[in-house]
C-alpha cells in the first residue's frame, strides 16, 4: 500500500513542554519528552501539564466536512477511540494518556479503519523529560582526525525526502572551527574566518533521516569557503520523487560514495589558496575569497550523496570584474531555488556578487544532465522589462535572495535585494536604493492585491521600505537624516490589536500597514528582528530570537536556551531551520547543541488550536521561503496569504490558499490525469509519476 505523507505528532506536556512526532506511515517514530520544569513567566503552562498533543495535516483537498478519528492503545492494551471525526482542526489534547506506559496512537479519516498515521509515545520518552527530537552527528574523524585542533560545528540546515520514502530527511552544512592551543574555538567558520592549511576540507555537508540514521556526508574541497557562501539547495529537481542537493564543488571535493573530483584542468594542484599570517594567535590563515581553481555546480544524489551532474559555475573572470581587489565581491556566492517554467519543476538558481556586478543564472537537472536555463548579467548590455538598461542593477544585490511569484504569472521571480529578475532572465524592476542585509515577500496587506516586499537597506538614507512586488513601486519607506546601515528588519501580525501586519526594524520601532510608526518595547532583546513563528496556536507570530520564542503583546511562550542548545552565525542569532515540518500550520525550530558537534534538536509546539490550515509547505511562497532561507543572511518564512487575526474564519485563508472546501473520503486510483496536477507541496506537475497529487481540489493515485 502507498504510504500516505501525513504526519503525526506528540507532545507529552509538563509544565514547560515536550514534543515527540513521527512522519509515520511507516510506524517509525520520533519523540521527545516532558521536561518537567516549570518557567514561572509562562502562567499559561499549567493548563497543559500532563497531557499529550496529537498533530496531523491538513492537505490541499480537506476541507470543513473532511473528518479525522484518534485511536489510542495503553501498553499492550485495548485500543480505544478517543476522539470522533475532528474537523475544524488538525490536533488533539489527549489529557489521560499514560504516563507510565508507551501509548500507541493511530490516526484514520471519521468512519473509517484505514490507518492514515501511527505514532507510538514510550515510557522511556516520557520518563526522558526532554522537549525536543534528538538527531545525533556523526564523528568527523573522516574528515580530520586531531579534534583537539579542527572541529566540525553544525550550522544550516535544509529539508527535503532525499530518499523517496514520503518523509523529510535533513542537510546539515558543517564548518571547519579551529581551536587554540587551549581547546577553544577561535574561528567558527561562520564570517570571514581561517582554516587550517593541512586540512583540504572547510565545509562538509551531512545527510539524516528524522530518526537519527545517517545517509552520507560530502566534503567540499578546499576551495569551498567559509561563512555564508557555502549555501546549498535542497529539492526534487527533476521530478522523480527524491530531493538532490546542489552546490557549488571545486578540486577536491569528495561525494558520499567517496568518489572525488580531482586535477580536472591538469596543473597538478588541487589546492589554491594562498596562506599568510593573520596574528600572532592564528594556526594559519587564508584569506576567506579563493582567486583561482576550477569551480563547479555539482548535482548530489540523495539517496547516497554521490555526484549526478556537473558543470561550471559563474566564471570567476578578475577580482576588478565584480568591484574590489582582494575578491571579496568576486566570492559573494548564492545558491537557491525557483520553478521558472510550466513544468512546474525547480530550477536551482546561482548567483555570483551583490555589491557592484551580479550575475544571477538558473540551471535545469533533467534526465540526468544540467543545462543552462537564462543568465542574468549587469554587464550584458540588455534592457529591463521596466525599461532600465541591466547596468542600472548593478549595486542593488543583498547579502540574500528571495524566490516567489513577484508579477502574479504563475512563474517565479527572483528578487536578488532592491532590484528583481523576470522568470526569463530579463531585469523585471530596480528600485535603486541599494544593497541590505534583510528581505521579505509574502503577503503584509490582506487589502492590497498581489505580494509585497519589505526590506531594510545600509546605502543612502532609506532605513526600510515596503514594496509592490510585480513592480517595486513603494507603497511607504522611512528615511532617516543621514546615510545609514539598517541591519535589521522583520514583518508579521504580531499586535492583534492592529489591522493586518506589523513592520518593525532594528531601532525598537514598528510601522503600522499604513506607515503610521510607534516605538514599542518588544521584550526581546534585538527589537523583534528575529524570526518571526507560528507556536502558540494564536494567528499572531511570534518572535524567536536570543535562544527563546516570546510574542511582543504577551511575552514568552517558550525557554530554549534551557535545553542546552544554541542559535548559530554569530550576532545573527538564527536557528539552523525553522519551518512547517509537522504540517499542522505551527512551525518547528531546529538548533544544534550548545557545542554544535553533538547533536541537532527539532522543537516543536505543545500548543493546542482551535484553527485548521492547509500544511504551510503546501503553499508555493511559504515552500520557496523555507527551501532558501539559509541562503546568506538566514531569512524568516513568509506565505503567498494572509494568516494573521484579521481572519474572519479560517475559511478565508483556506480560499487564499486556493483549497477547496470540501472533504474526501477516500483516494481513488486513476491511470492518468486530464487536467491540471499538484504535487503535496503545491507545485504544478506535468507528467506526475507514481503517488499521491492534487486534482480539482481532490486528492489522487497515480498508479
Amino acid at each position: 500500500m502507498k504510504k500516505l505523507p501525513l504526519l503525526l505528532l506528540a507532545c507529552l506536556l509538563c509544565c514547560d513542554s515536550v514534543t515527540a512526532q513521527t512522519n509515520n506511515p511507516s510506524d517509525r517514530a520520533l519523540w521527545a519528552s516532558v521536561n518537567g520544569k516549570k518557567d514561572a513567566s509562562l502562567g499559561n503552562y499549567q493548563q497543559h501539564t500532563g497531557k499529550v498533543l496529537v498533530s496531523w495535516r491538513m492537505l490541499p483537498g480537506d476541507g470543513a466536512d473532511t473528518g479525522f478519528d484518534l485511536y489510542r492503545i495503553i501498553g499492550s492494551g485495548t485500543e480505544k477511540r478517543i476522539a470522533t471525526n475532528i474537523k475544524n482542526r488538525t490536533c488533539f489534547q489527549d489529557g489521560s494518556a499514560s504516563k507510565t506506559s508507551d501509548n500507541h496512537y493511530r490516526l484514520t479519516y471519521a468512519d473509517s479503519d484505514s490507518t492514515l498515521a501511527a505514532f507510538t509515545l514510550t515510557r522511556q520518552q516520557v520518563s526522558g523529560g526532554l522537549p525536543y527530537i534528538s538527531i545525533p552527528l556523526k564523528d568527523t574523524k573522516d574528515v580530520y582526525e586531531n579534534t583537539d585542533k579542527i572541529v566540525y560545528t553544525a550550522n544550516d540546515v535544509s529539508v527535503g525526502d532525499l530518499d523517496g520514502d514520503g518523509e523529510f530527511e535533513i542537510v546539515v552544512k558543517r564548518l571547519q572551527s579551529v581551536k587554540d592551543a587551549s581547546g577553544n574555538i577561535v574561528s567558527d567558520g561562520s564570517g570571514a574566518s581561517y582554516s587550517q592549511q593541512d586540512c583540504l576540507w572547510a565545509v562538509i555537508w551531512d545527510a539524516y533521516k528524522l530518526d537519527g540514521t545517517f545517509l552520507w556526508r560530502v566534503k567540499g574541497g578546499p576551495g569551498i569557503i567559509l561563512g555564508n557562501s557555502s549555501a546549498f539547495a535542497v529539492a526534487d529537481f527533476d521530478g522523480d520523487g527524491c530531493a538532490e542537493m546542489i552546490i557549488r564543488t571545486c578540486e577536491g571535493t569528495v561525494f558520499g560514495d567517496g568518489q572525488e573530483i580531482a586535477d580536472t584542468d591538469g596543473d597538478g594542484r588541487i589546492d589554491y589558496r594562498t596562506w599568510g599570517n593573520l596574528n600572532s594567535k592564528s594556526p594559519g590563515w587564508i584569506d576567506h575569497y579563493n582567486s583561482a581553481g576550477p569551480e563547479f555546480i555539482s548535482v548530489v544524489d540523495g539517496k547516497t550523496g554521490r555526484e549526478l551532474a556537473r558543470d561550471e559555475f559563474i566564471h570567476r573572470e578578475t577580482s576588478a570584474s565584480w568591484g574590489d581587489d582582494y575578491w571579496k565581491r568576486a566570492c559573494s556566492f548564492r545558491v537557491g531555488v525557483g520553478c521558472f517554467d510550466d513544468t512546474g519543476l525547480p530550477s536551482v538558481v546561482l548567483g555570483r556578487g551583490v555589491y557592484a556586478r551580479s550575475v544571477i543564472e538558473a540551471w535545469d537537472y533533467r534526465h540526468g544532465k544540467l543545462t543552462r536555463k537564462w543568465r542574468f548579467d549587469t554587464n550584458d548590455g540588455k534592457t529591463g522589462r521596466d525599461g532600465k538598461r541591466h547596468s542600472t542593477y548593478a549595486a542593488q544585490g543583498n547579502h540574500s535572495l528571495n524566490v516567489a511569484d513577484l508579477d502574479g504569472d504563475g512563474l517565479d521571480e527572483v528578487m536578488y535585494g532592491s532590484m528583481a529578475v523576470d522568470h526569463d532572465g530579463i531585469g523585471l524592476w530596480n528600485t535603486r536604493l541599494g544593497h541590505g542585509d534583510a528581505n521579505h515577500v509574502g503577503k503584509f496587506l490582506p487589502g492590497r492585491e498581489g505580494l509585497q516586499m519589505f526590506h531594510c537597506l545600509e546605502t543612502g538614507r532609506t532605513m526600510v521600505a515596503l514594496h509592490d512586488a510585480r513592480d517595486g513601486s513603494v507603497i511607504w519607506k522611512k528615511d532617516a537624516a543621514t546615510a545609514n546601515d539598517m541591519g535589521r528588519c522583520l514583518v508579521g501580525d504580531f499586535l492583534p490589536q492592529f489591522s493586518g501586519c506589523e513592520f518593525f526594524y532594528y531601532q525598537g520601532n514598528y510601522i503600522q500597514q499604513d506607515g503610521t510608526e510607534t516605538t514599542i518595547n518588544t521584550k526581546g532583546q534585538k527589537g523583534g528582528c528575529g524570526m518571526a513563528i507560528w507556536f502558540d496556536g494564536t494567528l499572531s507570530r511570534q518572535l524567536i530570537e536570543d535562544n527563546i520564542i516570546h510574542s511582543p503583546a504577551n511575552g514568552r511562550t517558550f525557554t530554549m536556551y534551557r535545553y542546552s542548545e544554541t542559535f548559530i552565525n554569530g550576532t545573527k542569532s538564527n536557528p539552523a531551520w525553522y519551518g512547517d515540518l509537522v504540517g499542522d500550520w505551527r512551525e518547528e525550530v531546529i538548533l544544534p547543541d550548545a557545542t554544535r558537534l553533538h547533536d541537532l534538536k527539532i522543537f516543536s509546539t505543545w500548543y493546542p488550536t482551535t484553527h485548521k490550515f492547509p500544511w504551510l509547505m503546501t503553499d508555493h511562497c511559504y515552500w520557496l521561503s523555507c527551501l532558501n532561507e539559509n541562503i546568506g543572511y538566514n531569512q524568516p518564512t513568509n506565505l503567498s496569504y494572509y494568516l494573521g487575526t484579521d481572519l474572519k474564519s479560517d475559511l478565508e485563508a483556506w480560499l487564499a490558499a486556493g483549497c477547496v472546501p470540501t472533504g474526501i473520503g477516500s483516494v481513488p486510483a486513476v491511470a492518468q490525469p486530464s487536467t491540471a496536477v499538484f504535487d503535496l507541496m503545491g507545485r504544478r506537475v506535468k507528467q506526475p509519476a507514481k503517488g499521491l497529487f492534487i486534482q480539482n481540489g481532490k486528492k489522487f493515485f497515480k498508479n
